[in-house]
């Protein structure tokens, strides 16, 4: 059995959240640890991170006719991820994402994304190896996505005007697909900011009476299909910029990158149309953070030690995994999968923003998280 093998194991004996409200991360870092080519350093990662958490409780699979009422209700958790672990149990778990998942897309926002985070890291292991273990791991992130359902103000290109044509030349596709990216730039910083202490799915209920939020996400265009691909990656790089200039809010920019890497990853298990609306949702995710989060004081440009480091992916890696920090761990891996898996010459912001994190993402400093 593997180290990650064994990490599900305890982590599935363990609830979905801990401290009131914060997300397991655990079997998320687990498996990025694994991409990121430090498996060995699982062990130590678990037995520091999960004494943290509850034990998990008994549940029953839902009738269909009980799956309406439970939704959103995170009592019954348990319920949820014994109803999506028997329908994965003999299913095909891709069939089984391409049904589901479109219906979960509005509240993307679920636990701050976590729900969609947890869901990708489960299937990303099942891509490398279909196991019972893994395919648990998918029912608890599909039954987390579902009970912290939490949709956020507006309907993501509702006011857009017609998109480009799929036939477009793929020219048009390059000039358009950087439309999220120039949007989530374009952001305006919410005046009154989050209270010390406010999670992030507290904090984005201000954002119901901020008009220009929900007016940016309903006049952005959403790429068209043949967009998609490239419009989430240039939304992550603009993610990991912002994340650079705004060393205060590190871990609310770390979902700003790690959402839209997960949706440009989930994209192409679902059919384009769903992937395209998970586009605008991961864009109305990435801005509704940054139009919180945006007023706290930038940086001017990173460190020695930061750019010292960004120069090798071998030592981001390294550092990432032996930081111990499940952000840090997080945001690297979302980074180094965006650069290895690139068709161009990779940005260097993503290598600087791995290094960041890597380096400065201090788990045990007092920062709003989730």
């Amino acid at each position: 059995m593997s180290n990650f093998d064994e990490a599900l194991e305890r982590f599935h004996l363990v609830d979905l959240e801990y401290g009131g409200g914060l997300a397991n991360h655990g079997p998320m870092a687990a498996q990025a640890l694994v991409d990121l080519g430090h498996q060995a350093l699982i062990p130590a990662f678990v037995d520091r991170y999960a004494p943290r958490l509850p034990p998990a409780g008994p549940g029953r699979v839902l009738a269909p006719t009980e799956q309406g009422a439970a939704r959103g209700d995170f009592a019954r958790a348990a319920d949820w991820v014994a109803t999506f672990e028997a329908r994965l149990e003999q299913a095909d778990w891709r069939a089984c994402v391409r049904e589901v998942v479109p219906s979960l897309l509005p509240g993307l926002f679920a636990a701050a994304g976590h729900g969609l985070l947890r869901t990708v890291h489960a299937m990303r292991a099942l891509e490398r190896e279909d196991s019972p273990l893994s395919r648990r791991e998918l029912a608890r992130g599909l039954a987390y996505w579902v009970v912290r359902d939490r949709p956020l103000p507006g309907v993501p290109g509702a006011r857009a005007g017609a998109g480009a044509s799929t036939s477009a030349a793929g020219s048009a596709a390059a000039a358009c697909g950087s439309e999220l990216a120039d949007g989530l730039a374009r952001a305006s910083v919410v005046p009154v900011g989050p209270e010390r202490g406010e999670s992030f799915v507290e904090a984005v209920g201000r954002l119901e009476a901020f008009a220009p939020y929900r007016a940016l996400v309903e006049t952005t265009r959403l790429p068209a299909e043949d967009e998609i691909d490239e419009a989430l990656a240039a939304l992550v790089r603009a993610s990991a910029r912002l994340y650079l200039d705004h060393p205060e809010a590190r871990i609310a920019y770390a979902h700003a990158i790690t959402i839209p890497a997960a949706v440009r990853w989930l994209a192409r298990f679902l059919m384009p149309a769903d992937a395209r609306a998970g586009a605008g949702f991961a864009f109305q995710a990435a801005v509704a953070l940054h139009a919180l989060y945006g007023g706290t004081p930038r940086a001017s440009g990173v460190d020695d030690e930061v750019a010292k480091t960004a120069e090798s992916w071998d030592e981001i890696r390294y550092r990432a995994a032996c930081s111990i920090e499940e952000h840090a761990i997080k945001v690297a891996c979302a980074c180094w999968l965006e650069v290895r898996d690139a068709k161009e010459a990779a940005d260097p912001v993503l290598a600087l923003a791995a290094s960041d994190a890597a380096l400065r993402i201090d788990g045990s400093r007092s920062a709003v998280r989730y």
